[in-house]
């Protein structure tokens, strides 16, 4: 039996269907004076709702007894335990759940880092499940590769969330000169924000990211080949995600998510993209 563990600053398609058992660390989010665990006790709309009416929200990692809990059991009723993690260039998730592993000292828990987060980082586990599944195994090389395979394009209307939590990346350098205009960003290999390009409109940004996405798919020779996860926030953005959609083949759409709390804490709450990478096949 195999286990994949991630934390919650993973969005997956709604009734996806996994090949193996995922379970799920909850990231902190801190509130109005209260601390909350992504997706447990605090759901996505609800954040969304609080920031529209001018909340600040920061995050925090797992709960160390937490990760304990959930490491242990799989590692014990599991021959392998792969926990795929946010990126470290974005949280210290990845080190505590690494510290963790060790302290346990537990030979089949494997830690890897996924470089980004969101849908993509959902893209990021389901293809490592598929690779699981095919050949038995996985590395963080093999991670690695699929990142590279793969694309994230996601619009906010400011870097302002991103900047206050210290998430901005190589994007900072744009902060200065954006506040009037729109960024389309990533996360690149490395695991960090970066820029994709900018426009004044909502309307010109989802023609934008369907041409860097279709670029992306014709430089990579993926053909046909490729699948799409979409991830939006409130639901003025939805039909802008519907848009961004329709500019790929249906059969390619896996399917969208809702963004989760933790990580619309530092992109905001109006924020929509895809990820584009090589087909996933169960």
């Amino acid at each position: 039996m195999v286990t994949f563990v991630t934390d919650s600053g993973c969005d997956l398609p709604k009734n996806v269907s996994l090949p193996f058992d995922l379970k799920f660390l909850p990231l902190r989010v801190y509130v109005r004076n209260k601390e909350y665990e992504d997706k447990v006790t605090l759901m996505p709309e609800e954040l969304y709702k609080m920031e529209l009416e001018g909340e600040v929200a920061t995050t925090s990692l797992p709960k160390v007894n937490a990760v304990e809990m959930v490491l242990k059991n799989a590692a014990e009723s599991s021959e392998k335990v792969y926990v795929i993690t946010i990126s470290s260039k974005l949280s210290n998730t990845y080190d505590l759940v690494q510290s963790v592993a060790n302290s346990i000292g537990s030979k089949n828990i494997v830690v890897l880092d996924s470089k980004t987060a969101s849908i993509k980082q959902g893209y990021v586990v389901l293809k490592a499940m598929e690779l699981v599944r095919k050949k038995g195994s996985l590395t963080q090389a093999d991670v690695d590769k699929i990142i590279e395979n793969s694309l994230l394009v996601f619009f906010v209307p400011t870097l302002e969330y991103l900047y206050r939590g210290g998430r901005i990346g190589k994007a900072k350098a744009f902060f200065g000169r954006l506040l009037n205009i729109k960024p389309i960003l990533t996360t690149d290999v490395e695991g960090e924000v970066n820029t994709l390009g900018t426009v004044r409109t909502l309307e010109s940004g989802v023609s934008s990211m369907v041409k860097i996405a279709k670029s992306f798919i014709s430089e990579k020779s993926f053909a046909d080949n490729y699948s799409v996860i979409g991830g939006f926030t409130i639901t003025s953005m939805s039909s802008y995600l519907e848009k961004l959609l329709a500019g790929f083949d249906e059969k390619t759409i896996i399917g969208v998510s809702n963004i989760g709390a933790a990580i619309a804490a530092h992109v905001g709450p109006e924020a929509f993209g895809v990820v584009v990478g090589e087909k996933i096949e169960f």
